[in-house]
Order: C-alpha cells, then structure tokens, then sequence
C-alpha cells in the first residue's frame, strides 16, 4: 500500500474518520480501493480533501463543493468555469454583506456608552441605539444567512 488508511488520512488532516467514509459515501471524493475494500488516500486525495475542508470553512454547500471539485478534477470546459467564477463571486459578496452588517453592529454598539451610572439622558440614548439595531435586524434585506 502506497497511500493511507482511513485512520492516517484522518490523523493526518485532523478530522474525524467518519468525515472521510462520509465524503465517500456522498461521492464528493473517492479514494482507490485495496483488494479488501479498505479506502486508500494519496497524495491528491489528501490535497482535495484540504480542499474540501477549506470550502467548508467557507460555507459552501455540498453542491458548490462538488461543482468547484469538478473543476479541478474534469477537463474544464467554458460552461464550467463560467458556473465556477459566479459562484466564487457570489459568496464573495456574501462575506462582503456580512463583514459589512457586523462593521454596522460594531458602530452601533460603540456608540452606546459606557455602562455605569446612567442618566435619564443616556439611558434615551440606550434606547435609541437599540430602537436602530432592532430595525436594521428586523428588516429583511439586513438578515444574513
């Protein structure tokens, strides 16, 4: 055997072995087979499971992964690179939106003073900055998934 078992490929990344039979078992990647059924991870099969890990990281969906995977693995073709740079370009405006709301909330809560002794004056101020977060949360277009 020149590549690993289940158990070194799992060592190795730091995920559980149940998470590589899982990959397999939904066909996102497929490591070779020894003569007694056992999963054995090469070189590539480990770079693409780092990929995979990294994608997770990123929210991508199983379908997403398995699109951006196809890339990699098949002859691209212009339809596919097309498919692959729109959804790269959506979630980069998914982290954007998301970066920016909690730029939005980090603004808000410095603007509320300090928490001590309170007056009539800030505890208006209080409630003014918590009428604004309300609203921006309860609006439907400042919801993040």
């Amino acid at each position: 055997m020149t590549g690993k078992t289940v158990k070194e490929a799992a060592k190795i990344l730091g995920v559980p072995k149940s998470t590589l039979r899982y990959y397999d078992k939904i066909d996102l990647l497929k490591p070779s087979r020894e003569d007694n059924g056992y999963r054995v991870y090469q070189k590539n099969d480990l770079l693409m499971i780092k990929y995979i890990l990294v994608m997770k990281y990123g929210e991508f969906n199983l379908e997403e992964m398995q699109t951006l995977l196809g890339l990699i693995s098949d002859e691209t073709t212009t339809d596919c690179r097309e498919k692959t740079e729109k959804l790269i370009k959506a979630k980069k405006k998914l982290f954007q939106d998301k970066i920016d709301y909690y730029q939005q909330m980090v603004s808000l809560f410095e603007k509320i003073p300090e928490i001590k002794d309170f007056n009539d004056e800030e505890e208006r101020a209080i409630d003014s900055y918590v009428e604004q977060i309300y609203h921006m949360i309860s609006t439907p277009e400042a919801t993040i998934q």
